[in-house]
């Protein structure tokens, strides 16, 4: 029994474990970590490991490392072109800034190290590997939910004050422990990546993770790739699992989380001004009478005082009569039961009273960040019945205030405003209002462009109700980011050096072209290269993708 457990462990260990290049799975872990000094200390560690990397001079030559490196020279220009004006915490802003742009290359050079060292397969069931415990992670996470909640459907659930229900992709946050749109980012190169190699099982496994996070905006993107490949770039099997794949997309948001359906269905009627009417759902009324009189109008509580009244007279003449005839059943319920011939039921909970109503309390994160906005901007915006009626979402307010500026500063148009200037995540962090991470409080730093345009925008959503924290209101934006704080310079760089690079590949790739269409379309959301997490991994895959082309040529 022992030589055959023995013989088992040393298949296992040859034929799986051999194939893995766990210095990069390792390197992948603690890099996608959402910790900043977790992801600085893997990029030290694995340079200084894989250190004889610098004597590859091929590295070099590849013009998406040199777009991180033109971004830290146009940083260097703009601060020359303000020397005179420059603090303390604008140079150590700058410093951190120039510190998120290292830690991308030192990244880069890992990723091209491990492609060029590592063989093809072995690198396959390394990425495989990834993706298998982020999901295992992530269904971890769902189960913990559920037994904390006590339900099989969190995304229902509206017990402990909402908790969870809506929000419950927000849990959702994988390996990295990052914000759940990663997650979601993440599982869509997956869907893709194991698509394009007929990897079914796991591009299904992906797809339910991705629909966990319940991250409309990925959904939407995803599907609009997802119609690409179905037209241009699917087998018939392909086209099986696509369809299937967005099947279960219109079960997840109509069975299992319709309010995201809602959500969805009334951004779009605000935006472009028409009504489509969401998927009809059964809703339990409350009657007047088992709702708190904060939730009720004023004749509502008047219709309540009636009733409870009338049903009070009829508890009591009700108990009169069994007074006289002790052989009546006892309960109300049971009485009226028999009387009307309805079989008795179990009272289901009132979703309407307190354990079941979203908690409206002003946090202390919002508290801090409202009582900023009140004593640095004048006359910010407080009123949230403004902020709700506005029709065109934060995100396109924020690039319409990036135009408008750069119209009235053309000489900013060049090299833009400078880092943390404008519109970064390094802007936001530098605030040292935790917004984006921690900062030294001694340092803090705001520029006024900043703090009249995209702080207050954002503030003027985020200091408010929960519902108003969406995507589509914050001012985040690669794109926003080049334009603003590296100009024409920086829109060229990205061009010409980081596009350009995997572009004159889209011919010899198989999953890289949709992986290039997602990437794109999520630049729009976020400041990725700041947030450094699906940018490394994109590369990884693409690198691989290159690799394997060449190999076959």
């Amino acid at each position: 029994m022992l030589l055959i457990l023995t013989n088992a462990i040393d298949r296992f260990k040859n034929n799986y474990l051999s194939k893995i290049n766990w210095i990069l799975l390792l390197f992948l872990v603690f890099f996608l970590n959402v910790k900043m000094p977790v992801k600085i200390a893997a990029v030290v560690f694995f340079l200084l490991l894989n250190r004889n990397l610098f004597l590859e001079k091929d590295f070099y030559r590849q013009k998406f490392i040199w777009f991180y490196v033109s971004m830290i020279i146009i940083g260097v220009i703009n601060l020359l072109i303000n020397i005179t004006s420059i603090s303390v915490p604008y140079l150590f802003t700058t410093l951190t800034g120039i510190l998120f742009w290292l830690l991308c290359i030192g990244a880069a050079l890992l990723n091209s190290w491990f492609v060029k060292k590592t063989d093809t397969d072995k690198l396959h069931a390394t990425i495989t590997l990834f993706f298998i415990l982020n999901i295992a992670v992530t269904i971890g996470q769902l189960i913990l939910i559920m037994l904390d909640a006590g339900s099989l459907n969190p995304y229902i659930y509206q017990g402990m004050r909402q908790k969870y229900f809506i929000g419950t992709g927000d849990f959702m946050t994988g390996i990295t422990l990052d914000v759940s749109t990663t997650n979601a980012i993440l599982n869509s190169f997956g869907i893709v990546y194991f698509l394009k190699r007929n990897k079914m099982l796991l591009v299904l496994l992906c797809m339910v993770v991705l629909l966990l996070t319940a991250s409309n905006f990925t959904n939407v993107l995803l599907l609009f790739v997802l119609f690409y490949l179905f037209i241009f770039q699917s087998t018939k099997g392909q086209k099986s699992i696509i369809v299937v794949c967005s099947l279960l997309m219109v079960i997840f948001m109509t069975k299992i989380s319709p309010q995201n359906d809602n959500y969805v269905i009334g951004f779009y009627n605000k935006f472009f001004d028409k009504k489509i009417k969401a998927i009809a759902q059964q809703k339990i009324v409350a009657p007047v009478t088992e709702k708190p009189d904060s939730l009720l109008t004023a004749e509502e509580k008047k219709q309540k005082t009636a009733m409870l009244y009338l049903d009070s007279l009829a508890k009591k003449t009700l108990e009169v009569r069994v007074n006289k005839d002790p052989s009546l059943p006892t309960t109300m319920a049971t009485t009226a039961s028999i009387s009307s011939g309805i079989k008795p039921t179990i009272p289901k909970a009132n979703i309407h009273t307190e354990p079941y109503q979203r908690r409206r309390d002003t946090t202390a994160y919002q508290k801090g960040l409202m009582e900023f906005a009140h004593t640095t901007i004048p006359a910010f915006d407080t009123s949230l019945s403004q902020t709700k009626a506005r029709k065109i979402p934060g995100k396109f307010i924020a690039l319409r205030q990036t135009f408008q500026f750069l119209k009235v500063h053309p000489l900013k148009m060049i090299t833009g405003t400078g880092m943390g200037n404008f519109s970064s995540k390094l802007a936001f962090r530098a605030t040292a209002l935790q917004m984006a991470g921690s900062y030294p409080k001694r340092m803090a730093y705001i520029h006024n462009d900043f703090l009249n345009n995209h702080l207050n925008l954002y503030l003027t959503y985020f200091s408010k109700d929960i519902e108003l924290h969406s995507l589509v209101n914050s001012p985040n934006s690669v794109y926003d980011q080049l334009i603003a704080e590296y100009g024409l310079a920086g829109i060229l760089a990205f061009i010409l050096l980081y596009l350009a690079f995997y572009i004159k590949y889209l011919k010899k790739l198989s999953y890289g072209i949709p992986l290039l269409l997602l990437l794109l379309g999520c630049f729009g959301v976020e400041y990725w290269y700041e947030q450094l997490s699906i940018v490394i991994l994109f590369e990884l895959l693409m690198l691989l993708n290159i690799k394997e082309q060449n190999d076959v040529q």
